[in-house]
């Protein structure tokens, strides 16, 4: 794994999703908003040096793994969802590192919670 001290890091956050992911059946079938955000950890000095697209991460191949992940498969809880979302961007990009964070809207709980949110941190190689 790269040095920690040494990587940079993309922020992609607000990606706006539907997905059909909870303990309730009725959640699952109705779905819901989800907005995920996912940052990467990586070291970006050659792509800055060489002002070069093809040494960094694609944005948008990113918001579309994590577009895909969210709508083929189904969790009942949104820290599987998450976990899943890391390990696809480790497999497919491989950062030093990756953050996800979902956070789920209109929660059916008594309190009227406005939202939820799970965050995970996975390493390459970890």
């Amino acid at each position: 794994m790269e040095d920690l001290k040494r990587l940079d890091r993309i922020t992609i956050h607000g990606i706006n999703v539907l997905g059909h992911h909870g303990v309730e059946e009725a959640e699952r079938k109705v779905g819901h908003r989800l907005v995920i955000d996912v940052d990467l950890y990586l070291d970006l000095s050659r792509a800055a040096a060489d002002d070069d697209i093809r040494e960094t991460v694609n944005y948008e191949a990113v918001c579309n793994l994590v577009e895909r992940v969210t709508a083929e498969e189904e969790f009942l809880l949104i820290e599987s969802l998450a976990a899943k979302i890391a390990e696809k961007v480790l497999e497919q990009f491989s950062p030093g590192a990756v953050t996800v964070m979902v956070k789920k809207f209109n929660l059916p709980i008594a309190t009227g919670v406005g939202s939820v949110g799970v965050e995970v941190t996975r390493y390459l190689g970890k």
